[in-house]
Parts: structure tokens; sequence; C-alpha cells
């Protein structure tokens, strides 16, 4: 049998082979196209995979021609490559497909005008991009839930709990700490504010992001700006839940020297002359009372406040 003889013309060549590969794109098209109507349709009764055997067809051939005629929707928009490049192509997301991608040589091209391996690489780099992006906005989710919370403990009002006491007397500087709460819980609300703005500010960069192009400086503008934010949201619901802890402490505190002051108008000294435990007991308060407000009071001389920061020297 006599060999046809090819073209010593390279353009000649050039056209010859890229007639081939499309030829055999479509052909894995056309293959993948029945495949999955076989399969959709159960024609072998849930023995598709011993058919495909039966027909002389390697498992994973079938598996891309599969995904290759699934992701194009006509032979006629397949790129005259062959099965591994178009089955790599055919697991690139869509908007990918058509645009240019820096390869590792420094070459811009096209998925469609790359090498097995440059698509490979495409595949992976696409793939750790995705992830990153997926962990960014799983960790801007925990952020938003976490302060949702948070402010949602802070407009809870306090509870209220009844006992009954001898005599209750206000401490001599009620109405002094009662002017601090207020301006603590002033303070709070101005933090709750903030950190509502920083929440907005924080979403409409999310939204920009998303409609600009991950390789742009308008994206890594907009990921630093996000960064910053996140921060931002950090400090400020950790501001908030410091207000709201000092907030319940000062409550719960003016709330036990208003019953505590009682003790003051009562003789109890006949009790802790005849009983050795309960003098105890009172001793291990003062203590633990005295040790408390000096560290309470150290804490406070270590800090300096300078236009309503807190700022530790």
């Amino acid at each position: 049998m006599n060999e046809l003889s090819l073209s010593s013309d390279l353009k000649q060549i050039e056209l010859e082979i890229n007639h081939h590969k499309q030829i055999a794109g479509q052909s894995i098209w056309e293959i993948g196209r029945r495949l999955n109507h076989v399969k959709e349709n159960d024609l072998v009764h849930g023995e598709f995979m011993k058919w495909i055997e039966s027909i002389g067809i390697e498992h994973t051939f079938a598996k891309r021609s599969m995904r290759v005629a699934a992701e194009f929707s006509n032979s006629a928009a397949l790129p005259n490559l062959g099965n591994t490049a178009l089955y790599l192509i055919s697991t690139i997301p869509e908007e990918e497909r058509e645009k240019e991608h820096i390869t590792s040589k420094g070459e811009s091209k096209a998925p469609d005008e790359m090498t097995v391996r440059e698509l490979q690489e495409l595949k992976k780099e696409l793939k750790q991009k995705e992830t990153q992006i997926s962990l960014k906005e799983k960790r801007i989710q925990t952020l938003k839930q976490q302060n949702e919370d948070l402010e949602f403990k802070a407009s809870q009002p306090p509870k209220v709990i009844e006992k009954e006491v001898v005599k209750e007397v206000k401490p001599h500087d009620y109405d002094g700490l009662k002017s601090d709460n207020e301006q603590l819980s002033q303070a709070l609300k101005e933090a709750q504010s903030d950190n509502q703005k920083i929440k907005e500010q924080l979403d409409q960069w999310i939204k920009e992001r998303k409609e600009v192009d991950e390789k742009s400086n308008k994206y890594d503008e907009l990921s630093k700006a996000i960064t910053n934010a996140e921060n931002k949201l950090n400090g400020k619901q950790k501001l908030i839940s410091n207000y709201h802890n000092l907030n319940e402490l000062l409550r719960n505190s003016n709330e036990f020297l208003s019953k505590a002051s009682s003790i003051l108008y009562q003789d109890i000294s006949e009790v802790t002359k005849q009983d050795g435990l309960a003098k105890r007991e009172l001793g291990f308060l003062i203590e633990r009372t005295e040790r408390f407000l000096n560290d309470l009071k150290r804490q406070i001389e270590d800090q300096t406040i300078i236009e309503g920061e807190i700022i530790n020297e």
C-alpha cells in the first residue's frame, strides 16, 4: 500500500494538523454525547461500566469525553485540541476559558492555546484562588455572625433578680456611679455604630471585588482593604465586648454594694464573737474584695486615657 506523500510546506502541514485535531475533538465530543445519553437514560440497565468495557472504551477516556460533551454545547465550539487538553479545559470554570492567563514562563495565553502542562498548572492555580476566596468569605461570615451575637447580647436588658433584704441603702457615690454607667452605655452605642459602618464598608468592598478581574491591581487593593476592615471589625467587636463586660461588672457591683451596705446597720459583732467560722468567712470576703479592688486599681493606673481611647503605656 502506497503511503500518501506529505507536503514540505510548513503552513500546509500546520493546516492539516489543525484539521485532524478538529476532527479528533469532534469525535471526542460525539462519543461523549452518546455515552451521556446511554447513562442518563439507563439504556444498559445499571451495567454502564461493563458496557463501555465491552465496546472497548477505557474508563478514563469515557469520563473525559462525557465531561467535554457536557461542558460544550456543540462540537463547533470545541478548540482544536486533543482528548486530555479538551478535558482539562472542560474542568476550568466557564468564565475563565476565554480569558488570557500568565503561564509559568511569563507568556500570556488563552486556555485553548496552552499545552497540557500549562493547563494543569492553570487548573491548580485557579483551584488555589478559589480556596483562598472561599476561606476569606467564610471568615467574613464568621465575623459577621460574631458581631451580630455581640450586638444582640449588648442590646438585652439587664436581668432583674428580686431578693428580700433587711434594708437597702444607696452607696454614698451612687449618683456618680449611675452617671458613669450612663456614659459607658453611650460609649458602647458609639462603638456599635462605628462597627456597623465598618461592616457596611466591608460588604461594599466585597461586592466590588467580585466585579473585577482577580489579576487586576484593583482586586489587590480591594483585598488589602478587606483585610484592614476585618482587623478593624475585630477591634470594634473586642471593644463592644469589653464595654458590655464592664457594664455588667458595674451593674453587679452596684447591686452588691446596695444590698451589702445594709450589713452596716446591723449588729453582727455577737455573731462573729460566737461563731469563729462566720468570722473567718467574713474575713476571707474582705480579703478577696480588697485584693480585687487593688488589682482593678493597678490596671486602671497602668493605662492612660486619651480622647476616650484606652492606651496601655
